[in-house]
């Protein structure tokens, strides 16, 4: 992979993994939203070999041999580079050797490059020294600074400026990983002036993107799969491929990536996971979203990530926790092995059969559950009796196919257990489709009325 050496302004393509872990560990990555005008690779290494002045090349006061339209680019990796040579003492880091950027440290014509950098892009952020953080729309509006800017004919206007947790960086898919993997995150106005670090701006952080501080921390062991995406729900990406590619790292996934499947890729996203936490059955959580018309008769996973708007508060961790077996992932759908509540005849096979053939609706209980409120119990120190919130998915039978059809919250004043530890041993198999046919068709309405406010 590669990185922008700042005393040399060359970029240097380190292949050898120990040599680029070192090289992290001095390593500022930057932050930000693309903007008009980005300095891509190619860019960069054509303007640099016309430069005479390497060393200076990426000083803000050299603009002799850049283009037009090319400053922006230009100037945002100077300043970056800046502040990695020379940080402020408010930092409290270190002078860097390497900057890496998502625009001119990316051969994107490259289709393997690509792939293998977004895979290892958690990683990456997560072993660099610091992130830098770029915020274009934020001002610090520092005493005796006036934030203005000249337009082309030389009059002054004002910039279009908001507050922190107003900054369009927290609405974005890729910043979510960008803010989550660093173990250091430094926050820069749009002059380039420092605002604070994660720990300093947790509180505001929190209350721009609802994650809560525990996560922020870096620590997102306990964070199910339901949580998770609905740190994605509120988000936009300029591709609506990139809305799963994101989130990659997040869940340690590395496969392909494929522009052009557009709402598909949301679903394969989904079907890695299932394969490879079959114990979280979080990932069923999701509710309709209110569309009309009414969505109805769905497979078990989500269609858009909008679906799992208010699942961030669900857990799959409790100490009375009893899993049933794991779902399993086959070529029809997921098997899910649920208990029978009813009677039984004989040695139970006629009834068994009855059930199987005729029964048309089936509440199945999830292995996660959503904290409530209630009083702390004062005879034992475990809190058993605040109300508990399981999540329950409702299923229907139609032409001999179970169908999902909504997801239901059951409140109880014990810890929720799974469907095995209540209703007994005895189990029979229903199978559920992971996507029907009309999913396709909501993945696409959902993802349309995302996007509808993306400037083209």
């Amino acid at each position: 992979m590669r990185l922008l050496n700042i005393k040399t302004c060359e970029i240097e393509d380190i292949k050898d993994d120990s040599k680029f872990k070192a090289a992290l560990k001095k390593c500022a990555v930057i932050s930000h939203r693309w903007g008009d005008h980005e300095l891509s690779f190619q860019q960069y290494r054509e303007r640099i070999k016309q430069s005479d002045q390497k060393r200076t090349f990426l000083d803000p006061g050299e603009t002799s041999n850049w283009r037009e339209g090319e400053s922006e680019g230009f100037l945002k990796a100077a300043r970056a580079r800046i502040k990695a040579k020379d940080p402020e003492p408010a930092q409290r880091i270190k002078a860097l050797e390497y900057i890496w950027m998502d625009t001119c440290c990316i051969n994107k014509e490259d289709a393997d490059e690509l792939q293998d950098t977004i895979n290892a892009m958690f990683r990456l952020y997560n072993s660099a020294a610091v992130c830098y953080v770029h915020l274009a729309d934020v001002s610090a509006k520092l005493d005796g600074y006036q934030d203005v800017e000249k337009d082309k004919k030389g009059g002054i206007v004002k910039p279009k400026v908001g507050s922190f947790e107003e900054s369009v960086w927290f609405t974005r898919g890729w910043t979510l990983q960008e803010l989550l993997a660093p173990k250091t995150v430094h926050f820069f106005d749009r002059y380039w002036r420092f605002l604070g670090t994660k720990e300093t701006l947790a509180a505001r952080i929190q209350t721009a993107t609802s994650i809560d501080a525990q996560y922020l921390k870096g620590d997102l062991s306990k964070a199910c799969i339901a949580v998770k995406m609905s740190w994605l729900a509120g988000r936009r990406t300029a591709r609506i491929e990139d809305m799963a590619y994101c989130m990659y790292g997040l869940f340690d996934i590395s496969t392909f990536i494929r522009y052009g499947e557009r709402e598909a890729a949301f679903l394969r996203l989904q079907q890695e996971l299932v394969k490879e936490r079959p114990t979280d059955e979080s990932i069923f959580a999701w509710r309709s979203p209110q569309t009309k018309p009414k969505m109805t008769s769905c497979g078990l996973l989500a269609p858009w990530p909008t679906c799992f708007l208010d699942s961030k508060n669900l857990t799959i961790d409790s100490w009375k926790y009893a899993p049933r077996k794991p779902y399993k992932v086959v070529d029809g759908g997921i098997d899910f092995q649920v208990p029978d509540r009813l009677p039984h005849y004989g040695d139970g096979t006629e009834w068994m059969a009855f059930v199987a053939k005729w029964r048309k609706n089936y509440w199945l209980k999830l292995n996660c559950w959503e904290p409530g409120v209630g009083t702390r119990d004062t005879v034992g120190a475990r809190n058993r009796f605040l109300t508990r919130n399981t999540i329950t998915i409702h299923l229907q039978k139609k032409n001999g196919l179970w169908r999902r059809t909504e997801c239901e919250t059951w409140k109880h004043r014990w810890r929720p257990r799974s469907s095995r530890s209540i209703a007994g041993p005895k189990t029979h198999l229903i199978q559920i489709p992971q996507q029907v046919k009309k999913d396709g068709d909501w993945g696409h309405i959902l993802a349309e009325n995302a996007y509808l406010d993306i400037p083209k």
